[in-house]
């Protein structure tokens, strides 16, 4: 069983997470694209697949955060099990969505000549954070028995 106070901890570290990402997709986003677009008028064809692709990003990990409110919630209660293991899968499911996100627009972005290194970069990183974190995951899960399949053993 999780204790208390770790519990709590995690929760509002994740709440505050939640609450930055959304600030981040209302506030933040439009701002920088409409600071982006005055500075170069020449991208302002591809300011409304920015803002939708930021959006859908920063969903992806609004859901980890939002399922990691749910796992936490199940190890205060001493829940957490294999029952629980679907919500690591579906975690890992949300980071293989912003690996695709993060592979599409690198590849638009170059094929239209927007790929600047800086950019690039951070799709880069992003994509390899998710990529460690669904990895990690994915081990942990393939290292698991599936109770399922060996009931009967």
């Amino acid at each position: 069983m999780m204790r208390r106070g770790t519990s709590t901890a995690l929760m509002t570290g994740l709440l505050i997470v939640l609450l930055f990402l959304v600030y981040i997709q209302v506030r933040v986003l439009p701002t920088a694209v409409e600071q982006v677009i005055s500075t170069f008028p020449e991208v302002s064809n591809i300011a409304v697949p920015a803002i939708i692709w930021g959006v859908l990003a920063i969903a992806c990990w609004q859901a980890v955060a939002l399922i990691g409110l749910k796992i936490v919630a199940l190890a205060r209660k001493d829940k957490f099990g294999p029952p629980a293991y679907g919500w690591l899968r579906a975690i890992v499911g949300c980071l293989l969505a912003f690996i695709i996100l993060g592979i599409s627009a690198f590849i638009a972005l170059n094929i239209l000549g927007y790929g600047t290194p800086g950019v690039l970069l951070c799709l880069i990183g992003g994509d390899l954070i998710a990529l460690i974190g669904a990895s990690s995951l994915s081990l942990f899960l393939g290292t698991r028995p599936f109770r399922g399949h060996y009931a009967h053993a």
